[in-house]
């Protein structure tokens, strides 16, 4: 047993499948949209039985190493050690990944020193009535400050003392906070950045503390309003969504997500009833923020503050959108309101949510705003970037219902519009799935049935029909089966994880896509019954094969060979005659 068998022995693909997408039984099999691309139909499914998934749109499937390791673009190594650090898995010493145990070992203990600073910094807000009068002043409930373990880091050398003697009980040093930049080296004392800020713990998707977002909350502090922990190799603003890993079971179940500025707005609209909702860390949304976000929903709200900053960070998200096949949802608030105030003062967001613009519109109608006025340079300008954000779109229509939209808002001819979009050649190249190299419905049912019993139940192909499989079966299953031959003359006993286990990733999908294609188990009579139909359908080229090994055996003494091909295909003639091939 290899570690990616061992790991999978441990995991059932339906749980960790269900934490990036929702699934539903269908049969014998779960089916749900696929988390690699964007679907409107339902085309990812799951086979629990066999452990594998695959799907019919983007053609891309396996087990649950090829799961992680092409949702979290990352190695199937890097996908296993993963799944074995998140689901906490013990490794046989047999089994153990080399040079890999300092580096987990390390990225561990900075996750447990943020757990346990955040748990600090959390029973001491409150214990302080300051910061929690200034959160309950912005109804940010006792809920939602234990649903997010918000803290509070106070001033002075007692606070930093009394944290040392909290992280020395747990094995944790001044050093180790100083390289984890929660405590920093003055010239004769230790003090942090953090203190007398209210601390909002950031966690990664898996829920492992990673940083802190710290806020000023005394109005005679000037200090920087926001201060985020420092970057390093396990936090990485551009890559991580406050709350995602609280809100990902409920964009899941409602297939979409509300995407704000702030950790307020966040709080705020989760406690009005949107436990969906995320927001980025103080920082531009980026393409990693949106990929992450396109693995749990395909329907995203932006809920951007309502002034020219918040406008200005919508259409910087309408050139990302393209590269991760999104089209987000812009809701509109009233200027001078973020998501949090507009919520305090009583207001009703579901009209707004109701109102949401397609964000190309979004960008058509901000970037035409007194366009009439503008120079020409600057009306050519404004008009070739909208046909380069337009030009992105694949579907014809759509280019046109924009076009049109554009040359309304513009005072543009639409015909101008679209000469001027033909002219243009994209230099945008989207990621393309990768799909095997024919497709599997050109391959014919019969071949495809033999195919899909044989691997559900893979004892059935031995040395009495491996002749007739590898010689009448098309590419690639002939290569597979090939594989398996080979892989069972060393081990007799060999099951389908260990054989799927020693493909290669393409031979993978090609054989999910074989076993989620059939919603029934093949039984051997089923499959005796197909290997007749094979046999049949190429009786002509059996009985050519025949002929040939017999010339071939004519001059030679060995009478018990000849004897044995005679008889084996006499005898297989006889089966065909006789036997009822009902299709």
């Amino acid at each position: 047993m290899n570690l990616f068998t061992y790991v999978k022995s441990q995991l059932s693909i339906l749980k960790v499948v269900n934490e990036y997408t929702v699934l539903k039984r269908a049969g014998l099999y779960w089916k749900g949209t696929c988390p690699f691309h964007n679907e409107k139909t339902a085309s990812f499914t799951v086979s629990p039985h066999k452990e594998i998934f695959y799907c019919f749109g983007c053609h891309i499937g396996g087990d649950v190493i090829a799961f992680v390791a092409n949702i979290e673009h990352c190695t199937p190594m890097e996908a296993a050690k993963q799944l074995i650090e998140r689901y906490g898995l013990s490794i046989p010493d047999d089994l153990a990944i080399e040079n890999s145990s300092k580096t987990t070992e390390e990225r561990n203990r900075y996750y447990e020193l943020c757990k346990l600073v955040s748990l600090w910094l959390h029973q001491i807000l409150l214990k302080h009535h300051a910061p929690m009068a200034y959160l309950t002043d912005r109804n940010i409930t006792k809920e939602s400050i234990n649903y997010f373990t918000l803290g509070y880091f106070p001033g002075g050398p007692a606070a930093i003392k009394t944290l040392l003697s909290f992280m020395q009980s747990h094995h944790f040093l001044a050093d180790d906070l100083i390289q984890a930049n929660i405590l920093s080296q003055g010239k004769t004392v230790l003090y942090s950045p953090f203190e007398e800020r209210i601390l909002f713990p950031i966690k990664d998707h898996l829920g492992r503390f990673c940083g802190f977002g710290g806020r000023i909350f005394k109005p005679t502090d000037e200090r920087a309003k926001y201060y985020n922990s420092r970057e390093n190799a396990y936090f990485t603003k551009g890559n991580l969504l406050f709350g995602l890993d609280l809100a990902k079971q409920a964009i899941q179940k409602q297939e979409s997500v509300f995407l704000v500025e702030g950790y307020t707005d966040c709080i705020a609209m989760v406690q009005h009833g949107f436990p969906n909702t995320v927001a980025t860390l103080g920082t531009s949304c980026t393409v990693e923020h949106l990929t992450a976000l396109t693995r749990y929903a395909q329907k995203l709200y932006v809920l951007y503050d309502g002034d020219a900053a918040g406008q200005e960070a919508m259409l910087r998200l309408t050139q990302l959108c393209w590269q991760v096949n999104l089209e987000p949802q812009v809701i509109i608030l009233p200027r001078q309101e973020d998501p949090a105030s507009f919520l305090k003062k009583g207001n009703d967001i579901a009209p707004f949510i109701a109102q949401a613009q397609d964000i190309f519109v979004f960008f058509i109608q901000t970037m035409g705003n007194e366009f009439a006025t503008k120079t020409l340079n600057e009306k050519l300008r404004l008009t070739r970037k909208i046909i380069d954000i337009i030009n992105t779109i694949d579907d014809p229509l759509k280019q046109d219902i924009l076009l049109q939209k554009a040359a309304t808002t513009l005072n543009i001819p639409f015909q101008s519009l679209k000469d001027a979009l033909k002219g243009t050649k994209s230099q945008v190249h989207k990621p393309v799935a990768s799909t095997p190299t024919k497709p599997m419905e050109s391959y014919p049912t019969l071949e495809k049935k033999i195919f899909f019993a044989i691997m559900q139940n893979i004892q059935i192909f031995n040395r009495e029909n491996e002749e007739y499989l590898l010689e009448y079966l098309p590419e690639p299953f002939c290569a597979i089966l090939t594989q398996l031959k080979h892989a069972k003359d060393k081990n007799p006993s060999l099951d389908f994880t260990q054989f799927f286990d020693m493909l290669k990733y393409e031979d993978q999908q090609c054989v999910s896509k074989i076993l989620l294609e059939g919603e029934q188990d093949a039984s051997p009579a089923d499959f005796e019954q197909l290997l007749m139909h094979l046999q049949k359908k190429h009786w002509k080229q059996i009985v050519q094969a025949t002929k040939v090994k017999l010339t071939q055996l004519e001059h030679t003494a060995d009478k018990e060979k000849v004897e044995k091909i005679l008889n084996n295909f006499l005898e297989l003639k006889k089966k065909l005659l006789h036997k009822n091939l009902s299709t």
